[in-house]
């Protein structure tokens, strides 16, 4: 057994103390460089949406309209939902399918044969606003790297009061 630990040790080079504390030490400087390194903010573009989302929201729409920039009583606002299919092509614009509906009386373009486009710009920080037809607009925030959008709507003219979210396919 004695001969056998002697050959073990003579097998391991030697390494003077001083060499060996450096080196456990830049390992260990290393190690705590990784376990500490913080997250690197994500720098947005119009880029970062890109491809299909699907998209939901609800919110309240004018049953009677008043002047713009007015406040209407609760009584002239009734519920309105969407699903909708919006495909961003990675440089400020989009092409969207949707179906809208007002209180279940009125529902717009169920057989999804409607399409309509808008443009969207994106901030650095992963804001943006989106505009759709009939100066409706959409501002937004981008979440988990680009797979999600939540949004409020910012009507500045018809009065519709909405927010949602999208949802990368």
């Amino acid at each position: 057994m004695k001969n056998q630990n002697i050959m073990f040790t003579r097998s391991i080079p030697k390494m003077p103390k001083a060499r060996l504390v450096r080196s456990v030490l830049a390992l260990g400087v290393v190690a705590l460089i990784m376990q500490v390194s913080l997250p690197r903010a994500q720098a947005y573009d119009l880029t970062s949406l890109n491809g299909s989302y699907a998209d939901s929201f609800s919110g309240f729409a004018p049953v009677s309209h008043g002047s713009p920039n007015t406040f209407l009583p609760i009584s002239n606002y009734g519920p309105v939902y969407e699903a909708g299919l919006y495909t961003f092509d990675g440089a400020g614009g989009f092409t969207a399918r949707n179906v809208l509906n007002f209180g279940g009386g009125i529902i717009l373009n169920a057989s999804w044969s409607a399409t309509f486009t808008g443009t969207y710009t994106v901030n650095a920080n992963g804001t943006g606003t989106m505009t759709l037809p009939g100066d409706h607009r959409r501002h937004f925030v981008i979440g988990d790297g680009g797979r999600q959008l939540k949004y409020v709507g910012t009507d500045p003219t018809g009065g519709i009061v909405v927010g949602g979210s999208m949802v990368k396919q």
